[in-house]
C-alpha cells in the first residue's frame, strides 16, 4: 500500500491548488446564477464544464447538458449554432475519455459540420484534431496523422500557440505508436517550445519519458515520471494520473519490485474507475495481470485478465459499431436509440399489464396507445433526420461538381489557345510549301533530290499538325463525359494517364501524341503499358479499339 498512500500523499499536498480550483468553481456557479443572458451563462456553463473535466467527467456532463438545454430554446442563429457545436465538442471527448468511440466520433462530426457552415477556423481546427484523436485511439494512425495535419495547419495559419501545442503533442504520441520515434521526438519538442504552462510541458515531458523507457533508458524515465505525477496530482489531472502511474507500473515490474509494480497499476485502476475511463481500466487491468503472472501470483493474474478481456471486449465491441462517415454514424445512433427505447418500454409495458391486469381493459389500451405513440414519433425524428443529412450530402456532391467543371472550362480555354497558335504555324508552312513548289519548278536538276525531300518533311509536317488542329475543332469531345467514365470505370489512372486516352480516342499516333504532351516516346509507351495494367487488357486486346469503345 505504499504507493496508494504515496499518491494519497501527493493529493493531499496539493490542497491549495484543490482550494484555488474550488474557488474558481465556485465562482463561475455564482456567475452563472447571476446571469441574464441565455449566450452568456452558456459560455460559463461551458467554461465550467472545462474547468471541471479533468477531475469528474460526469459533472461536466451534466453541465454541458444543461447548457445544451438553453442552447436549444435560444433564439440567436449565429450563436446559438457556435454554441451547439461547442457542446457537441464537450459530449465528443467525454465519450472518448470512457471509450465511447461511436458517440465520441458521431459528436464531433457533428460539430464539425456546423463549424464549417460558419467558417470557423479555431472551431474547424479542434473538430480535426478531436476526430484525429479518436482515429489514433482505434488505432488508425494514418486517417489520425492525416486530421492531426489538417488541424495543425489551420492552428499554425492562425498563430494559436497554445492548441498548437495540444496538437504537436498528439501528433508526436501518434507517431510513437506508429513506431516513429525520430518523428514523435520532432513534435514532442516543438510542444514543449509551444506549452506555456507547467502542466502543458508535464504532459509533453511523460510523453518524452515513455521514449526513454521505450528505448530502455530507465535512468531518465524515472524523475521524469515522478515529477509529472506530483504535476498532474496537483491539478486533479485523473487520466494523465492512470498514464503516468501505468509507466511506472512497467518499470519497478522490469526491475523485479513486482509489489509496488502491482500497487502503482492498482492506483490507476481505482483512478480510472472513478471517471469511468474505459481503456484505462482494462489497459491496467492487463498491465495488473501481466505483472502478477511475472510474480507467480497466478490465481491473481487469472483474476485481473478476466476482467480485462470484459473492458477490453465492451470496448471493441463499440469500436467495431460504426466506422463509416459522420452522417452514416448519426443515422445509425439514431436508429440503436430508437430500438432501445421501443424495447425499454415494450419491456416496462409488460411488468404494468401483469401487475395491472384488472384494472380493465381500458387501461390497456390507453397504455398500448401511448406506447404506438412513442413509437412515431421516434420514427419520424428519425426519418427527419435522415433526411436533413441526406440534403447536406447532395449540397456537398453538387458544389464538388460545379468545381469539377470550373476546372474543366479552364483546361478547354488553355487548350484551345494552344490550338489557335497551332493554326497560325500551319498556315504559314503552307504558304512555305508552296513558295517551294515554285522554286521547284524552275531549279536545275541537280538540286531537284534535294527540294523532294524538303517537300515530302514538311508535307508530313503539316499532315500532323492538320490533326492538331482536329482537336482543337474536337475538343468539346474531350468532355466531362468521358473523363468521367475513365474515373468510374478506372480510379487508379492518374489524370495524365486519361488524357493520353482522350488523345488516342481520337485516333492519334505515339509520335503525334508524343508532340501534343511534348514529352518522350518511351514516356508515352510507358503510360500506354500502365494503362493497359490498370484497364486489366489481356495482350490480344487492342487498347485503341478498347479505348473508343468506352462510350
Amino acid at each position: 500500500m505504499k504507493t496508494f498512500f504515496t499518491i494519497i500523499s501527493l493529493l493531499s499536498l496539493s490542497a491549495i491548488a484543490a482550494q484555488q480550483s474550488d474557488s474558481i468553481t465556485l465562482r463561475l456557479e455564482r456567475e452563472i446564477q447571476q446571469e441574464t443572458s441565455d449566450s452568456l451563462k452558456v459560455e460559463k456553463l461551458l467554461s465550467l464544464s472545462n474547468h471541471v473535466f479533468i477531475s469528474d467527467i460526469e459533472k461536466a456532463r451534466t453541465i454541458a447538458t444543461k447548457a445544451l438545454s438553453i442552447v436549444q430554446r435560444n433564439t440567436e442563429i449565429y450563436n446559438t449554432t457556435l454554441q451547439k457545436a461547442s457542446i457537441y465538442n464537450h459530449y465528443g471527448v467525454f465519450h472518448a475519455k470512457q471509450g465511447n468511440y461511436d458517440e465520441a466520433l458521431t459528436n464531433h462530426f457533428k460539430a464539425l459540420e456546423l463549424r464549417e457552415r460558419l467558417n470557423d477556423s479555431i472551431g474547424i481546427g479542434r473538430s480535426f484534431h478531436n476526430i484525429a484523436m479518436i482515429f489514433r485511439h482505434q488505432k488508425d494512425y494514418e486517417k489520425a496523422k492525416s486530421y492531426f495535419s489538417k488541424a495543425y495547419r489551420i492552428r499554425e495559419a492562425i498563430g494559436d500557440s497554445t492548441r498548437l501545442a495540444i496538437t504537436s503533442n498528439m501528433y508526436g504520441v501518434t507517431y510513437y505508436y506508429n513506431r516513429q520515434n525520430d518523428s514523435a521526438l520532432y513534435y514532442y519538442e516543438k510542444a514543449r517550445d509551444y506549452y506555456s504552462d507547467k502542466l502543458g510541458k508535464a504532459k509533453v515531458n511523460d510523453n518524452i519519458a515513455t521514449l526513454y523507457y521505450t528505448q530502455g533508458d530507465y535512468e531518465k524515465a524515472i524523475p521524469i515520471y515522478q515529477e509529472s505525477l506530483r504535476i498532474f496530482s496537483e491539478a486533479k489531472h485523473i487520466s494523465m494520473l492512470c498514464n503516468t502511474s501505468g509507466h511506472l507500473a512497467k518499470i519497478y515490474s522490469d526491475f523485479g519490485n513486482h509489489s509496488l509494480a502491482v500497487e502503482y497499476a492498482t492506483q490507476a485502476i481505482e483512478l480510472a474507475k472513478s471517471q469511468r475511463y474505459k481503456t484505462h481500466i482494462y489497459r491496467n487491468y492487463q498491465l495488473r495481470s501481466f505483472i502478477q503472472e511475472r510474480a507467480n501470483n497466478h490465481k491473481e493474474a487469472l483474476a485481473d485478465y478476466k476482467l480485462y478481456k470484459v473492458y477490453l471486449d465492451s470496448v471493441n465491441n463499440i469500436q467495431k459499431a460504426k466506422r463509416t462517415t459522420a452522417l452514416e454514424l448519426n443515422y445509425q445512433f439514431q436508429k440503436e436509440k430508437l430500438a432501445d427505447s421501443l424495447q425499454f418500454a415494450n419491456e416496462k409495458q409488460a411488468v404494468e399489464l401483469k401487475a395491472e391486469a384488472e384494472k380493465g381493459k381500458n387501461s390497456l389500451f390507453l397504455a398500448l396507445l401511448v406506447i404506438a405513440l412513442v413509437g412515431v414519433v421516434l420514427l419520424i425524428v428519425a426519418l427527419l433526420t435522415r433526411r436533413k443529412l441526406n440534403r447536406a450530402r447532395l449540397n456537398k456532391e453538387q458544389l464538388e461538381k460545379a468545381l469539377l467543371d470550373e476546372k474543366l472550362k479552364v483546361t478547354t480555354y488553355q487548350a484551345k489557345q494552344v490550338v489557335a497558335d497551332n493554326k497560325m504555324r500551319l498556315q504559314f508552312k503552307e504558304e512555305f510549301l508552296e513558295k517551294l513548289k515554285k522554286v521547284k519548278q524552275h531549279a536545275n536538276a541537280v538540286d531537284t533530290s534535294d527540294f523532294q525531300s524538303l517537300i515530302a518533311d514538311l508535307q508530313s509536317q503539316i499532315s500532323t499538325e492538320g490533326k492538331f488542329d482536329m482537336i482543337g475543332e474536337n475538343m468539346e469531345q474531350l468532355d466531362k463525359a468521358f473523363d468521367e467514365k475513365l474515373r468510374t470505370s478506372y480510379p487508379d489512372l492518374t489524370k495524365a494517364e486519361r488524357e493520353v486516352c482522350a488523345l488516342m480516342r481520337m485516333n492519334l499516333s505515339i509520335k503525334e501524341i508524343m508532340t501534343i504532351r511534348n514529352v518522350s516516346v518511351g514516356s508515352i509507351k510507358s503510360s500506354r503499358h500502365r494503362i493497359r495494367k490498370k484497364m486489366g487488357l489481356t495482350r490480344e486486346q487492342e487498347l485503341e479499339q478498347f479505348i473508343s469503345e468506352l462510350i
